[in-house]
C-alpha cells in the first residue's frame, strides 16, 4: 500500500472540508461541509426551512465518516417572483383619506409615496416560499453527495500523510528495539555479574535456601527483558497492519499506543544500564509522537 495513495485505503483523518454547488429549478444551493476531532460523530445541519425532509438520509449517509464533529451548512437563493410586493388598495384608500383629514386640519406638505408606502397594510411582499419541489431536492440531495465525496477525500488525503508518518515512527521503533536487543545479549556478562553480587549480598544475610531460590527467580525475572521486547515488536507490527487495513481504525490505534507505552515504561525501568535506559526512553518518546497523532484518525 502507498500512503500517500488515498484511493488504496479508507483509513480518515478527524478534520477536513467539502464543498458544492448548483441551481435547480428557481433555487440555487451551496453546500458545505466541515469536520473536525472528536471522541464519536456528532452531526450538525444547519438548513433553511423546507429542506428539513432530507436530513434524516443524510445523516445516514454521513455515517461513513466514522468519527468527528460534522457540520452541514446549506445556503439557498430563490429567484424573486414576477410579483416581489403588492399594494393593498384598500389600505391605500384608508391611507389616503386619513391624509386628506389630516391636511384639512393641518398645514403641511404632500407626503411622499415613500412615506405612504410605509404605512401599514398599504405595501406588503408575499410569504417566503418554504416548499421544495422534487426536482429541487433531488439536485439539493445530489449536491450533498457531492460535498461528501468532496469531505471524504479531504480526510482521506490528511489520513494519508498522518499514515505515512506514522509508519516512519513504526519503523524507527522497530529499529530501536532491534538496537536494545542487541546491547541486551551483548552485556550478558555484564547483567550475570551483577545477578552474582546480588546474590551474594543474599548469601551473606544467611537467607534460607527456599528464600534465596525465590530471590534468585525474581532477581532473574527483572533482568529478563525478553517478554517486553516481544510484546513491543509485537504491538508495533499489529500497528503498521491497521495503517494498512485502513477503516474506523482510529481506537484501536488509541489502544495500541497505551500498550506501547506501558511495555516500553516497563523495559525502561528494566534495563541494565544507562546508555540502554536512554534507548528505552528515546522509544518512549517516538510511542508518544504515535499517541499525538493517533487522536487524529477516525
Amino acid at each position: 500500500m502507498s500512503f500517500e495513495d488515498p484511493a488504496t485505503s479508507d483509513l480518515q483523518s478527524m478534520t477536513g472540508y467539502g464543498a458544492a454547488e448548483g441551481a435547480a429549478g428557481a433555487v440555487s444551493w451551496r453546500w458545505e461541509l466541515r469536520s473536525v476531532n472528536a471522541k464519536g460523530l456528532d452531526i450538525k445541519f444547519r438548513v433553511p426551512s423546507g429542506t428539513e425532509v432530507l436530513e434524516p438520509d443524510l445523516r445516514t449517509e454521513l455515517r461513513v465518516l466514522h468519527r468527528g464533529t460534522v457540520s452541514a451548512n446549506l445556503k439557498l437563493d430563490r429567484e424573486d417572483n414576477e410579483m416581489a410586493f403588492s399594494i393593498d388598495d384598500d389600505a391605500l384608500d384608508a391611507a389616503l383619506a386619513a391624509i386628506e383629514k389630516v391636511r384639512s386640519k393641518v398645514s403641511c406638505a404632500d407626503p411622499s409615496p415613500e412615506a405612504i408606502l410605509a404605512m401599514r397594510g398599504v405595501l406588503s411582499a408575499p410569504p417566503p416560499e418554504t416548499a421544495m419541489s422534487e426536482e429541487e431536492l433531488a439536485s439539493l440531495h445530489a449536491g450533498f453527495a457531492t460535498a461528501l465525496d468532496a469531505l471524504l477525500l479531504a480526510r482521506r488525503q490528511e489520513a494519508a500523510r498522518i499514515a505515512a508518518v506514522l509508519d516512519e515512527r513504526c519503523e524507527d521503533m522497530a529499529q530501536r528495539l532491534a538496537t536494545i536487543r542487541e546491547k541486551i545479549v551483548g552485556s550478558r556478562e555484564q547483567i550475570a555479574e551483577r545477578l552474582r553480587n546480588q546474590l551474594g549480598e543474599l548469601l551473606a544475610e544467611q537467607v534460607s535456601e527456599d528464600r534465596l531460590a525465590q530471590e534468585a527467580a525474581l532477581l532473574a525475572i527483572k533482568a529478563d527483558v525478553t517478554e517486553e521486547l516481544d510484546r513491543l515488536e509485537v504491538h508495533t507490527t499489529s500497528f503498521r497492519e491497521l495503517l494498512v487495513k485502513g477503516g474506523a481504525a482510529g481506537r484501536r490505534l488509541e489502544f495500541l499506543t497505551q500498550e506501547l507505552m506501558r511495555e516500553a515504561s516497563t523495559l525502561t525501568a528494566k534495563l541494565p544500564t544507562a546508555a540502554m535506559k536512554n534507548d528505552g526512553l528515546d522509544l518512549k518518546e517516538l510511542v508518544d509522537s504515535l499517541r499525538e497523532q493517533v487522536l487524529n484518525i477516525a
